[in-house]
């Protein structure tokens, strides 16, 4: 995606001052392209890209801009901004569609106002602050600071929000005033009424489905990615597939294969010792897939934090910071990146079971939070870590949103769970991972599909939990790439279907093998071979760098938190973090980690 700014104010000098301060801080990274357009009280300025689609049309009366290919109708058609100005007529609240694809966009009018929207699911971070007559709206809120009605000033609601779940919460963010715009609404804007967010689209859950047997499912399923494949991926682009070895990347490698898309090639990150990488390469050969191999570097995460924490403040937590050192790879390898990215959610359901309790046999919202709250500290943790006198009792509120939000989609505890991993975790944690990589190559992401997420919301639990669809449909449809090994961020990577060829080989290399058996006794620490392992590893050399950025400001917030929390929380960087879950037991910890970041140059 572009990072892109866009001001409405009257004040023309204002307005000048502003775009002149803000863009020489426009292009997050170096070899962006800049455009802007300007009408009436509105200046837009974006960087993005060279190949990024984007389209601009502006008049007297207006102006209209799409950052993406937003698909309209049920074909193929690609929007444009000329398309969206002839659409843009009538009610403001009904002015901007939803559409699907990968994309932002905004018409504004010089009588009646803007309206701005995204993708289905809100992948594109669109972010907003309104204030008198003026409103500010960017795929990031770094630039409002720029602005000299723009007061910079800590929400403690936002952050206890990202504290608590490792993302931003009901729109709030780190600074008092900006909005992250709802997933599924548009926002609509004039200097009389000012600003409302108004709903375009949510996810369509249903019981449509529930009668028809598993095996129709899984009919359906391939019908439906089959028509997904023809409207999002084209034959006349170039595409890089980001193929990690798990069943994501695999399953939507197939379906390229099987449309006849044959620009494609095929990019794995990590060392050539990774399990990750080990499982890619036969899966590239098998779909015929020139594949490349690059691994990010440890030495750079002090400069991918600094991005993260200035660009996206700590709203998608601070797990992924390593995602700004894929663009580089992506460019001049294809015009668009392709991935799996949201997948195993989505047709998988992945994350449906943590409203299951096992024991209780139950399918709660104590369950759910349980689960959710993993990825950030402990509930216990936040309410003593946080001081009082500051926070008051945001913690039991933002508890309770998050409890009527997830009751809002379903009556259906596990429609609930699917719904609210979407429009959370997956839109922060694992989308957002598109915002980085655009400035390689513009993302294609299937699961912005309003026929696919109809499709799989009117499917039970039983189809869709534990990635059972998902299984089946690789194992029957593509036989070939189930019976190659699998990645799962584990030591095991056994196929979906094993061959007896790998069977009698895993014997022969199972882990009681004399190396591992010696290296166990002796108390020797095996090399890493998980790729995410390796990459997350909080106490390792690259996030202890990172650390050691961060540790300067941990005296300038005693105002926000307890001391001797925060030290247990976050221990000084010379002493390691104890923990079961390297990965799990760390994303708090990091976000908050983030936050220190992100205070260095946020602070009021």
């Amino acid at each position: 995606m572009a990072n892109f700014l866009v001001v409405v104010d009257p004040d023309t000098e204002r307005r000048r001052r502003f775009i002149e301060a803000a863009e020489p801080w426009l292009a997050p990274v170096d070899g962006l392209s800049r455009d802007e357009c300007a009408t009436g009280h509105l200046c837009a300025i974006w960087a993005a890209a060279k190949l990024a689609p984007i389209t601009c049309v502006a008049d007297e009366h207006g102006a209209a801009v799409i950052w993406g290919e937003p698909l309209g109708g049920s074909g193929t058609q690609r929007m444009c901004a000329s398309d969206l100005r002839r659409m843009c007529s009538g009610p403001m609240a009904e002015r901007l569609p939803a559409f699907d694809g990968f994309y932002a966009a905004f018409s504004y009018d010089v009588l009646s106002g803007i309206t701005t929207g995204a993708d289905l699911l809100g992948l594109f971070p669109i972010y907003y602050y309104a204030e008198k007559d003026i409103l500010l709206v960017g795929s990031s809120p770094e630039l409002f600071r720029h602005h000299p009605l723009f007061q910079m000033v800590l929400d403690p609601a936002g952050l206890v929000g990202i504290l608590l779940t490792m993302h931003s919460i009901g729109g709030r963010t780190l600074l008092r005033g900006v909005r992250r715009l709802s997933a599924g609404h548009a926002l609509v804007w004039n200097g009389r009424t000012g600003a409302r967010e108004c709903r375009q689209y949510e996810p369509l859950v249903s019981s449509r489905y529930f009668d028809l047997p598993f095996a129709a499912h899984v009919d359906m399923l391939d019908s439906i990615l089959d028509q997904t494949i023809a409207r999002h991926v084209s034959t006349d682009q170039s595409y890089a597939l980001l193929l990690s070895g798990g069943l994501d990347s695999r399953m939507v490698g197939g379906l390229l294969r099987r449309s006849g898309i044959s620009q494609v090639k095929a990019l794995t990150l990590g060392l050539a010792t990774d399990c990750e990488m080990q499982c890619a390469g036969p899966v590239a050969q098998e779909l015929g897939f020139e594949h490349h191999a690059v691994n990010v570097p440890l030495d750079q995460y002090p400069a991918y934090a600094h991005l993260e924490a200035r660009w996206r403040h700590v709203s998608s937590g601070f797990n992924g910071i390593m995602d700004w050192g894929e663009y580089p790879h992506l460019r001049g390898l294809a015009s668009r990146v392709i991935s799996g990215y949201v997948v195993d959610p989505v047709v998988g359901g992945s994350h449906i079971d943590w409203a299951y309790s096992p024991l209780t046999r139950t399918m709660s919202f104590e369950n759910f939070f349980a689960r959710i709250n993993g990825g950030g500290l402990p509930l216990s943790t936040v309410k003593n870590l946080l001081r009082r006198d500051t926070f008051g009792d945001l913690v039991d509120e933002t508890v309770a949103g998050i409890r009527a939000t997830y009751e809002s989609y379903s009556p259906l505890e596990s429609q609930r769970a699917w719904s609210f991993d979407l429009y959370h975790r997956q839109r922060f944690h694992s989308g957002g991972v598109a915002w980085a990589q655009s400035f390689g190559a513009w993302p294609v992401l299937l699961v912005l599909d309003r026929s696919l997420l109809t499709c799989v919301g009117g499917m039970p639990a039983a189809t869709l939990a534990n990635r059972r669809m998902q299984k089946e449909f690789i194992c029957t449809r593509f036989p070939e790439l189930a019976a190659l090994p699998v990645d799962a961020n584990s030591l095991n990577v056994s196929p979906l279907q094993p061959r007896l060829r790998w069977l009698l080989g895993q014997y022969l290399r199972n882990a009681s093998s004399p190396v591992r058996r010696l290296a166990r006794r002796s108390g020797r620490k095996l090399e890493e071979n998980r790729y995410y392992y390796r990459l997350y590893d909080f106490n390792g050399p690259g996030w202890s760098a990172v650390r050691r950025e961060a540790e300067p400001q941990r005296q300038r917030v005693l105002h926000l938190f307890n001391k001797e929390v925060l030290d247990t929380v976050l221990p000084l960087p010379e002493h390691p973090l104890r923990m079961t879950d390297p990965i799990v037991d760390a994303s708090g910890p990091k976000s908050l980690l983030g936050f220190l970041l992100w205070w260095k140059d946020h602070a009021s």
